[in-house]
C-alpha cells in the first residue's frame, strides 16, 4: 500500500489495520487546541497520523501515543521518527491501565 502524504509529512500505514482515513484527518484538523496544551495523548495511535496533526498544529512540547496492536505500534513508532519541530513525538505499547497502576 502507497504512503498517505501530506503536506509537511508522509504516513505509512502498509503495517496498520486501520488506514488513514476522513474521519482520522478531519479529528486531527478539527481537535481544539483553545487552552494551548503542554502536552498531548493519543489513546490507540494507530498510524500517528492524529499525533502529527497536532504536533504540526500546535505549541505542545510532548505528544505521547498509545497503540497496543505490535504491528501497528511499530509502523506508529517508524511514522514519529522524523523531527516535527519543537515537539517530542513517543509512542508506548501498554495498557492504559497498566500506566496507572505504577
Amino acid at each position: 500500500m502507497k504512503p498517505f502524504k501530506f503536506k509537511e509529512f508522509t504516513i505509512h500505514q502498509d503495517q496498520c489495520a486501520m488506514k488513514v482515513g476522513t474521519d482520522g484527518v478531519l479529528l486531527g484538523a478539527w481537535a481544539s487546541l483553545d487552552n494551548q496544551p503542554e502536552s498531548i495523548l493519543d489513546i490507540g495511535a494507530g498510524t500517528g497520523l492524529i499525533a502529527l496533526q497536532l504536533a504540526q498544529r500546535s505549541l505542545a512540547e510532548t505528544i505521547d501515543g498509545i497503540e497496543l496492536d505490535d504491528d501497528a505500534y511499530e509502523q506508529c513508532v517508524s511514522n514519529l521518527e522524523h523531527p516535527h519541530g519543537e515537539t517530542d513525538c513517543s509512542v508506548i505499547t501498554q495498557g492504559l491501565m497498566n500506566l496507572w497502576m505504577k
